[in-house]
């Protein structure tokens, strides 16, 4: 199936099949910290990362997030879609751990008040650094679309995570995502989902069960990894299995966003420029009024709001005629 080697990184080796669509991802043993700065081997990392990426991952497809896995086809190898990756890191945080509690002198450990995003230009010289929305558009690194729908998907991602580690007695404290397109253009969730990627608590003892012991030198590497694998293998007590989880119905917030489409005469507009034109403000050329609609709805998983959002837009909340229809989707909260 692997027909030559496309990329080496710092924990994976990506070759190409006979199908130019598909690739696979080969996991090793391999580990970095500090951009490459601090070396290692964690024995059997390669098999486990693998196999719990595989896990989370085909979760989150039930749960309507489009992400590349295909399948698993070796202990240490997942056949995926072959994605144009975008060059930005997108981190999600719950807890403050890392690089958040250095820059920003927040005790590790602090819950925070809601999750945060952060992007990341992803330049292993440049270490990574932080950008925002303006620096990734004018640098063209992604679409204001893509940013859009980049965010959406990570923070429904989260949710979806923390549910069902929370199940299995882990806390997602961060973690780090990438996306990529594939072939038609759709954006999808890539790389991997790992304790490389992931900060994991135990959530009585709040033991660290995630690349930091390797990091910061704390020891029971191996044994760490190998934990997370058993709970994510096992079912725990009392649990719904994955499957049910995936269409228990969560509740969801959309924010709608319909304006007049370009070209298309907005009344409305022309009177409030008319206005602002009495009023002194002479360098007004054009005013467009828009409709800002907030939306609490449950879905059986992310596809299944996005879907209703939508049809909601075409039946009653827009004009398509007339009028430009956009969303965004972000999980809910209860109460």
């Amino acid at each position: 199936m692997k027909v030559r080697e496309l990329y080496r990184g710092k924990a994976k080796v990506v070759w190409a099949t006979d199908d130019p669509e598909r690739v696979v991802m080969e996991f090793t043993d391999a580990a970095t910290a500090f951009d490459g700065a601090k070396r290692g081997i964690i024995s059997e990392k390669g098999r486990r990362n693998a196999t719990m990426s595989a896990i989370l991952f085909k979760y989150l497809e039930r749960e309507g997030i489009p992400t590349h896995l295909m399948e698993q086809v070796a202990p240490n190898e997942l056949l995926c879609c072959k994605l144009t990756i975008v060059p930005l890191e997108v981190v999600v945080r719950n807890i403050a751990a890392g690089g958040m509690s250095r820059r920003l002198g927040v005790a590790e450990g602090t819950v925070l008040a809601r999750p945060v995003l952060e992007f990341s230009y992803k330049s292993d010289a440049l270490g990574d650094p932080l950008v925002n929305d303006d620096h990734a558009l004018a640098l063209g690194l992604a679409t204001a679309r893509e940013l859009e729908e980049m965010r959406e998907m990570a923070l429904a991602t989260n949710a979806l995570l923390r549910r069902f580690l929370g199940a299995r007695g882990l806390e997602l404290v961060d973690f780090k995502l990438e996306f990529g397109r594939d072939a038609s253009g759709r954006l999808l969730l890539g790389d991997e989902i790992s304790p490389d990627t992931c900060r994991l608590w135990d959530v009585r003892t709040r033991e660290k069960l995630d690349k930091d012991r390797f990091r910061r030198d704390l020891g029971g590497v191996e044994e760490a990894y190998a934990e997370v694998l058993r709970r994510l293998e096992e079912q725990p007590a009392g649990a719904a299995p994955a499957e049910e989880l995936a269409g228990a119905g969560a509740l969801f917030r959309a924010v709608v966003r319909v304006t007049p489409r370009e070209g298309v005469l907005d009344p409305q507009g022309r009177t409030i420029a008319g206005a602002l034109h009495s009023l002194g403000y002479r360098g007004v050329e054009d005013v467009r009024v828009g409709k800002h609609i907030e939306v609490r709805l449950r879905g059986s998983d992310y596809a299944d709001a996005r879907r209703q959002v939508a049809e909601m837009g075409q039946r009653l909340l827009a004009n398509p005629v007339l009028e430009d229809f956009r969303f965004t989707l972000e999980p809910g909260t209860e109460g």
